[in-house]
């Protein structure tokens, strides 16, 4: 196996193995969510992210992990090695002092944009926010495919709340982007475990979405390349037929927004098929891809969009009054951004900057 091919690999292996072999300390919790945990009342709002490690992070660089060649087919070695590899690629270290530092994380992302705005204030390149109107923070795995993970963090979900760290007007986002378990009728089942922690005890809006993916056609560990696509159908015995566990998220959507007693709503996103018209603008206009090579995770591009999108989504992107030095930022580094070592036109990218990822 090529060398250069590895970090697409580790990515693939972190987001797509089962839960069974990614413990869910592999996704632990960032700074920012332990500090709102200690100190709730210095925060106004705060959006809540849970999910893999879509959520988790976004890589600013190649990782080598040759030292972990020999053990190639020890599936749980690999996969807790490799999130350990990833936890380090995120951690800080020198890496503040690069100015797409702040792209590092999804978090990270929208606590720029609320910085810019005037609603929190940071320091250490947004390692510390002491205080906030509104707040982001990354706040750990979901468990899926798995249901007893599943009803394990549906429990602690439920237990923020009823510790009064998940309140009344928070945003909640919960993502899946991992191996999806080949069975759309209990990945529905597990989806409305997760939505009824939240939905009923606390008027949050909680934002769903489906999956994009562009996967290439090849097993992964001996799993069919399927396992890992969310549109893929599989036999579905609710239905009678087959359905896609995209569509099991949707149905489960559904059924969560029309449940009795709900203090929270419900918004669901149609992220796939947003993404791909991102993809399609993106490849058009400036020849470069917004997924990683595996084809699950997104890279800055991609993930630029997704924040844009959940943004507004969740109702939140009329707060964002300043988003210029954001899209600056991401102008500014548009070279860098070119992926293909190709330079990008400076006029044209900073357009297509303003169109697609403005809040």
């Amino acid at each position: 196996m090529s060398l250069r091919l590895a970090p697409a690999l580790l990515f693939l292996l972190l987001a797509a193995l089962p839960a069974s072999a990614e413990q869910p300390a592999e996704f632990p919790p960032d700074r920012i969510f332990g500090q709102i945990q200690a100190n709730r009342d210095a925060y106004g709002r705060a959006v809540f992210i849970f999910g893999d490690s879509v959520s988790m992070m976004c890589t600013l660089e190649t990782i080598d992990f040759s030292a972990l060649q020999a053990k190639l087919n020890d599936t749980a070695y690999m996969v807790s090695a490799m999130a350990d590899m990833m936890r380090q690629a995120n951690d800080p270290g020198e890496k503040t002092k690069d100015p797409l530092w702040c792209m590092h994380s999804l978090a990270s992302v929208l606590n720029v944009l609320f910085a810019d705005s005037g609603l929190l204030t940071s320091q250490n390149h947004g390692l510390t926010i002491p205080s906030a109107k509104l707040v982001a923070a990354y706040a750990g795995a979901l468990g899926l495919p798995q249901a007893a993970d599943v009803a394990g963090k549906a429990g602690e979900i439920s237990g923020l709340i009823d510790a009064g760290v998940i309140r009344d007007g928070d945003v909640v986002i919960m993502e899946d982007a991992g191996y999806n378990g080949q069975n759309p009728d209990a990945y529905e089942e597990n989806w409305l475990t997760l939505g009824r922690a939240v939905l009923p005890k606390a008027a949050v809006t909680l934002v769903l979405y489906d999956m994009f993916d562009d996967i290439p056609e090849k097993p992964v560990m001996g799993i069919p390349p399927d396992g890992f696509r969310f549109e893929a159908p599989f036999p579905s015995p609710k239905t009678g037929g087959l359905r896609s566990h995209n569509q099991a998220l949707r149905d489960a959507a559904a059924t969560l927004a029309k449940d009795p007693g709900n203090k929270g709503k419900l918004v669901f996103l149609d992220m796939r098929r947003r993404m791909d018209a991102f993809r399609a603008a993106l490849r058009a206009q400036c020849g470069v891809a917004a997924l990683t090579p595996e084809g699950i995770h997104p890279n800055i591009w991609g993930e630029a969009f997704l924040a844009r999108e959940l943004l507004r989504g969740a109702g939140l992107a009329p707060l964002v009054a300043n988003p210029g030095p954001y899209l600056d930022l991401l102008a500014a580094n548009a070279s860098r951004l070119s992926l293909t070592g190709k330079p990008l036109d400076a006029d044209k990218t900073r357009a297509f900057i303003r169109t697609w990822l403005a809040p």
